[in-house]
Formats: structure tokens, C-alpha cells, sequence
């Protein structure tokens, strides 16, 4: 039997999470595998794939250009080699991306599968017609060996013993019976993202119905975002941002009660723990990336114009997403039973020190 080489070390979470059960049912097709992924993601693979072992994590943080550049090249060989060692006899990469591409030139394996691209020639020695037509879970099916059954669904998620422990020390100073809301207010591109004074509006709603929003995120951009939303806020929502391991978010949204958020990689990983969730999406296609659940909703105003392509509105402000209003995204909080049809009682407002 062949040698596999799967390669998937995209840099999105989302995509990952979509991508999960089809590099499940290759490593279980294939008893000699080898899968490389990020190892951003090392504990929710680990989560997702419990006690599997034939995995190879690419470098992301060892990689950055923030990394001296003696250190990023060793470390790239040091990958190179180990895939090589695999002496794998098939590559598989389901993404297209530059850089599984590359990986895919450099494994040694003689027969090099992928999407087809731009000189993709250069990388793989066959590229068959993958389906792009539906949800992105369809298309990374069209290219597996083999895929995952249908329908599409995202791999089940549970909290981890030191993904609790880590939520309980960050909520001691909160009754875990108040109800949760976790609210993830930023994405990577700023077309994906509700205005910050939509979510402070939001959060007052939800402190009056008795909830208890907590925003959470990490890196400079949500930094930034929550900052604008608290400006609005006369008292401040618990911010969790960049206070969570991915262990420690996925604990934190298995115990909420739902969740709100942009397209983005925690809107997906609250979907596939099962949450109640709201995803706000503008210009991006969520036929091709709506969550895999039947506890979420996806929210848009209206489609995008003609004219529009996702870093350029024609009517200038995205409206597909910016006019989501606050009673919308709440109405379907109530739909999805976050929050009680009748919702008397006090604003409460909470802190964490």
C-alpha cells in the first residue's frame, strides 16, 4: 500500500475545522499517513484527532518574518527533511495554498495531487477539477483520497481537563448560571467586521436580558476592534481577549450559551461545539462558508451588488453587513433560544479583575 502525505497547514482556523473530517477519513483509509498541519492548531487537532500520532506540525510562529531569518531557514529544512524521511509515495493537498504547494514539491513523493492553480504544473503532477461550486467542505471533498461521508458536518469537539481549569480561573468572579454570550468582534479583513457600535449596542441588550456577553479574540486587530467597542459602553464588558489558549476558548464555548461573531475562524469553532451561534456575514459567499450546523444562523441585509468584489464596495460602506441591525442579530438570538422570549430584569454589569 502507498505512502500518503496529506498536507494541510493552512493558517485559517476555519478552514481547518471544515477540512478536519476528510483528513480524518484519509488517515484512516491509509494506515501508512503522515499529516502536516499547523501547529497554531495543535490542541484542537489533538481535540479532534484524539490519540492519533502520525502528525507533523509546520512551524507557523518559528516561521514568521518577526524570526531571525538563520532560525526560519533551519527550521524549514528541519520540516523538509522530516517529510522526506517519510519517504511518502503520494502527496495530497487539499487547499492550493502557496505554501502546502510548495511542501508538495519538496516531499520527494512521485506522485504530487492538488488543486489546480497557477503553475500549479510546477508543484503537482496531477491536478483534477475540484468542485468549487458549493460549501468549501464540497470542494476538499472533490479532492481527498478518500473524502468524508456526507453530509457535511464539522468534526464533535469536547472541552479539555485543562481547557476547564483554565476557564475556571479566568470566570471565578462570575455565576456560571447567568448565561454566556461570547462574542468574537473582529476577522481578519476589515470587510468582515460589524461596526463597533452595533456590538456595544448589542452587549447592552444582552446585559438586559439577564446575560452576560464576554468579548473574546486575539492579536492586534480584535485588540483594536474591542477597544472600539468599549469606548461606547459606559461600563465595560469582560474582555478575554488574548487571555485564552485555543484549549481554554473551546472550553469557555462549550459552557456559553451562545454566541455572536464576523466570518471568521471562532464564528466556525463555536458552530462545531454545538453552540447557538450568529454569524454575520457582508461580502463574503457563505454558500461557500456558512458554519456547519443546524444550531447557527447566518445573517447578511441583502446580497452584495453586481459591481461589488469583497475589498471594494460599490455602494462604499457594505451594507450587506453594516445595516444587520441590533433587533435582528437579538430576534435571532431568541430563535435560536439564547435569549428568552420574555426578557424582564435589571442591566446587570459584571467585571473580571
Amino acid at each position: 500500500m502507498s505512502r500518503l502525505l496529506i498536507l494541510f497547514p493552512c493558517s485559517h482556523m476555519g478552514n481547518l475545522l471544515i477540512a478536519l473530517p476528510h483528513l480524518r477519513a484519509m488517515l484512516a483509509a491509509q494506515p501508512d499517513a503522515l499529516l502536516v498541519v499547523s501547529q497554531r492548531y495543535q490542541s484542537l487537532v489533538e481535540q479532534s484527532l484524539p490519540g492519533e500520532t502520525r502528525l507533523l506540525y509546520y512551524p507557523e510562529q518559528a516561521l514568521s518574518r518577526q524570526a531571525p531569518l538563520f532560525q526560519r531557514v533551519h527550521r524549514y529544512l528541519q520540516l523538509v527533511m522530516a517529510m522526506r524521511r517519510f519517504n511518502a509515495d503520494v502527496a495530497v493537498d487539499i487547499e492550493g495554498e502557496q505554501k502546502s504547494a510548495t511542501l508538495a514539491r519538496l516531499s520527494g513523493a512521485a506522485e504530487r495531487i492538488g488543486p489546480r492553480r497557477r503553475h500549479g504544473q510546477w508543484f503537482y503532477t496531477r491536478q483534477p477539477q475540484a468542485d468549487w461550486s458549493g460549501h468549501r467542505w464540497q470542494g476538499y471533498a472533490s479532492l481527498s483520497q478518500p473524502a468524508a461521508n456526507s453530509p457535511a458536518r464539522y468534526l464533535p469537539l469536547n472541552a479539555s481537563a485543562d481547557g476547564m481549569k483554565e476557564v475556571d480561573a479566568i470566570l471565578t468572579d462570575i455565576d456560571s448560571t447567568d448565561g454566556l454570550v461570547a462574542i468574537h468582534a473582529g476577522a481578519t479583513k476589515t470587510y468582515k467586521i460589524w461596526h463597533a457600535e452595533q456590538f456595544a449596542a448589542l452587549c447592552q441588550q444582552l446585559r438586559r436580558a439577564g446575560l452576560t456577553p464576554l468579548l473574546i479574540g486575539a492579536g492586534q486587530k480584535d485588540r483594536q476592534q474591542i477597544a472600539r467597542i468599549q469606548s461606547f459602553l459606559c461600563d465595560p464588558v469582560i474582555d478575554l481577549c488574548d487571555q485564552l489558549s485555543l484549549a481554554g476558548l473551546i472550553a469557555l464555548l462549550k459552557r456559553s450559551r451562545g454566541f455572536v461573531g464576523n466570518d471568521s475562524g471562532p464564528m466556525h469553532l463555536a458552530a462545531a461545539c454545538g453552540l447557538p451561534a450568529v454569524a454575520l456575514f457582508g461580502p463574503t459567499d457563505d454558500t461557500l462558508w456558512h458554519p456547519l450546523s443546524p444550531h447557527a444562523q447566518v445573517l447578511r441585509w441583502q446580497h452584495c451588488h453586481r459591481d461589488c468584489e469583497r475589498s471594494s464596495c460599490a455602494l462604499d460602506s457594505y451594507p450587506c453587513l453594516q445595516r444587520i441591525t441590533v433587533d435582528r442579530v437579538v430576534n435571532t438570538l431568541e430563535e435560536l433560544g439564547v435569549i428568552p422570549v420574555a426578557h424582564p430584569g435589571p442591566m446587570k454589569t459584571l467585571r473580571i479583575s
